[in-house]
């Protein structure tokens, strides 16, 4: 009897260790795409309550397109990506299929425009203090990661067309300056 009862408790606590989100993380996959900046978002069920905190009026409603209007609104005020000064416009929140957490809230951010070198994001810091938000972006052959916090809420990032071009404008100016540095050494060697 005893040995069939530690099989239950063990069978229970590991089983609910992988499966379930911890309330205060949210996940966030940032990809450039032509145009738009894609965001896959992966939020754990207390998103739900961040929403009620922010639109308190969405207690009493039970339609669905007054959450998905808030929860747009909660999106365009928490989640901002930042180019110099300007905020790259929010154009579609949709919901994801889950790919692989059927008890995920998953989300598709789009953006318009294709550079940024900032991101700010308090998603969920209306209802945890220790919320935390993890991010990684790929862009072409590149791949951060970071976190933010209430703590940290926005995360500098260089941006992706500087990211892009850096190269060959470093390169550009490494050959001018040869070219300077190759007319200087000749006209001093013309005067001797």
């Amino acid at each position: 009897m005893k040995f069939s009862s530690c099989i239950v408790l063990l069978f229970f606590a590991f089983t609910s260790l992988g499966f379930a989100h911890d309330a205060n993380k949210a996940f966030f996959n940032i990809q450039q795409k032509d145009n738009l900046v894609e965001v896959k978002s992966e939020f754990p069920w207390s998103i739900r309550n961040a929403l009620l905190e922010a639109y308190p009026e969405l207690e009493d409603s039970k339609r669905k397109a007054d959450f998905d209007a808030a929860f747009f609104d909660y999106v365009k005020t928490n989640f901002e990506l930042r180019n110099g000064d300007s905020i790259l416009k929010l154009i579609a929140v949709d919901e994801a299929t889950h790919n692989e957490h059927s008890h995920a809230n998953a989300f598709v951010f789009l953006f318009e425009g294709n550079a940024f070198d900032a991101i700010k994001n308090t998603m969920m810091f209306n209802v945890y203090k220790d919320q935390e938000n993890y991010h990684d972006i790929f862009a072409k052959e590149e791949h951060l990661k970071f976190v933010t916090s209430p703590d940290s809420p926005v995360a500098v990032v260089q941006s992706i067309s500087e990211r892009n071009g850096g190269n060959s404008i470093i390169t550009g100016l490494i050959v001018v300056v040869f070219c300077v540095f190759g007319v200087f050494l000749w006209s001093q060697r013309k005067k001797l």
